[in-house]
């Protein structure tokens, strides 16, 4: 069922519909947490797929007279490009997947950009044919998607592995099944897959990362609460104000994935206090808290307390090892 009279299709209207108003709400989120950078990189994740939906659902529609053909084309699969060229990205910083830091920076543009547009460019000079030139110009990105696909899978499960080793396939299998619908958009675009098969399949992908998404942050609002319990009964300052402080370092923390405990020792740590204070505050030895401080400095890959700061964008009082 088309919209209008236009070439868009109701299943692509009411997905635009669906993330346009996920968008506004995630984006009210973001504005009251603008150090929530996870947020922040499924927010343009979701404005990259309005856009290609709107995109491929309206265009190339010869009824548009007021937009050349040309033009048509090359807005359609513009947004698709800037999508494929997005999604390894994504999964690179929403997942701290180093693996494939230089195919998400580097390699789209010499695999997936430079190729198409070169021999669009050289086909559709010599042939004038829009269709020819995709066809030629698709080529190598197509196959680039697939091998880019299998590099991030592969990643994924090297990122990982402890989820394996513990057998909680969830989160594992659940991105597997998200990168799929977007590795393959250059290869569909080959083919010329109709709008509904291809809106399907790459909102598909979407609806699972965005399942991902908000488990995590229920995760992460989780453990920000019971830290937040447990140092308040500690009576170490205001509620409201060190809520924000749990909030911004969390954040800020959140790629080096510390445990709860470690977050509570890591924040009594950028707020200045000893190691002895902690463990005073804490009730434990200051042998455990040593050894968590070894740790956080560990997977924040820092050597003391001045570098930890400096990291993390606070100033310490109190700088000693």
């Amino acid at each position: 069922m088309l919209i209008g009279n236009t070439d868009m299709h109701l299943i692509t209207l009411l997905f635009i519909i669906f993330e346009s108003v996920m968008f506004v709400f995630q984006g009210i989120l973001f504005l009251s947490r603008p150090t929530d950078k996870p947020r922040l990189f499924y927010l343009i994740l979701l404005i990259l797929l309005i856009l290609k939906n709107t995109a491929s659902g309206l265009f190339p529609d010869p009824k548009i007279t007021m937009i050349p053909l040309l033009t048509q084309y090359i807005l359609t699969y513009g947004a698709g490009f800037v999508m494929a060229s997005y999604f390894p990205f994504y999964f690179y910083k929403a997942y701290n997947i180093e693996k494939i830091k230089w195919h998400a920076t580097r390699g789209i543009f010499l695999f997936l950009h430079f190729p198409f547009f070169l021999l669009f460019g050289v086909a559709f000079y010599f042939t004038k044919s829009v269709d020819v030139a995709i066809n030629v110009g698709l080529a190598i990105p197509s196959l680039y998607g697939l091998v880019l696909g299998y590099l991030i899978l592969d990643g994924i499960r090297y990122r990982l592995k402890d989820q394996i080793e513990r057998k909680e396939y969830f989160e594992l299998i659940a991105v597997y099944l998200a990168v799929i619908p977007y590795a393959s958009l250059a290869f569909c675009a080959y083919f010329r897959i109709s709008q509904v098969k291809e809106v399907l399949l790459t909102n598909s992908g979407f609806a699972i990362i965005t399942i991902l998404f908000l488990r995590k942050h229920i995760i992460q609002s989780r453990e920000e609460y019971e830290v937040l319990r447990n140092i308040s009964n500690m009576g170490v300052e205001p509620s409201g104000e060190l809520s924000q402080d749990i909030i911004e370092i969390g954040n800020s923390m959140e790629e080096i994935k510390l445990t709860i405990r470690e977050k509570e020792v890591a924040i009594l740590i950028l707020k200045g206090h000893r190691n002895q204070e902690i463990a005073d505050l804490l009730e434990i030895s200051i042998g455990t808290v040593r050894t968590h401080i070894e740790k956080i400095y560990k997977k924040a890959q820092v050597s003391g307390r001045k570098e930890f700061s400096k990291k993390f964008g606070y100033k310490l009082d109190n700088t000693s090892k």
